[in-house]
Formats: structure tokens, C-alpha cells, sequence
């Protein structure tokens, strides 16, 4: 399978497109599911420039995966957070501000997991 062939579901598809639209920056899908199967298959990490743009971003993902009948299983952060998670059992988003980003370092802590970027197309990391 070439890299640019990954097969992700409509679900983290819609969610990359609309991260994307709405200006999130370093759009990232981890795959983490060989790892923790329990608990989800992928991490979509993305940063946003301000409290008010995460909780866009959020608001934005949340009504468009709606509209295709995606469930939301459970989120966190509140509108003043530095990171808000949304649970979609099959993917999990992080959205972050920058610094949150850079603290907590999800991408180095699941470094051994394949990892694509998001822009516009995906495309795999090596």
C-alpha cells in the first residue's frame, strides 16, 4: 500500500477535512490501535492559535460528524482548557494550543506508531 493509500473511515476523513477548513495547524493522525486496542484505533492531534479557536474547532467537529451519525462517546476541557479531547471510540481528538502541545508531547510518546499528516491529502510519515 502506498502512502498516500491509507484507508481512514469516512469519520477521520470528514474530521481532517474540517480541521483543515477551519485553520487548525500540524494536523496529525497517529495510529494507535496495535497499542492500546481498549481504547482506540487512532489519535487525531491538532493545534489551534487561541482558546476561541479550539472551542470553533470543537464545536465544528462535533456538529459536521454529527450530521453523518458519528457519536460522540465523551469529551473534555473546558473553554478556557489549553487542550480538549473528543472520544469517538474508534478516534480520539486532541486539539491543542501550542504550548500544551509542546508540554505534552503525544506525538513523541507513541513515536513507534505509524503517523500521517493532514494537508488536504494524507500523506505517511517515515
Amino acid at each position: 500500500m502506498a502512502n498516500s493509500e491509507k484507508e481512514f473511515s469516512p469519520f477521520v476523513r470528514r474530521a481532517c477535512e474540517v480541521l483543515f477548513d477551519k485553520k487548525a495547524e500540524d494536523i496529525k493522525i497517529i495510529e494507535v490501535g496495535k497499542f492500546i486496542p481498549q481504547i482506540t484505533n487512532y489519535f487525531i492531534i491538532a493545534t489551534a492559535n487561541s482558546t476561541e479557536h479550539m472551542n470553533a474547532l470543537k464545536k465544528h467537529l462535533e456538529d459536521e460528524l454529527a450530521l453523518m451519525g458519528a457519536r460522540l462517546h465523551h469529551s473534555e476541557g473546558s473553554k478556557n482548557s489549553r487542550w480538549m479531547l473528543l472520544d469517538y471510540d474508534d478516534f480520539i481528538i486532541h486539539i491543542m494550543l501550542e504550548e500544551a502541545r509542546e508540554f505534552y508531547r503525544l506525538e513523541e510518546l507513541w513515536g513507534d506508531a505509524p503517523r500521517w499528516t493532514y494537508e488536504e491529502t494524507f500523506k505517511r510519515e517515515d
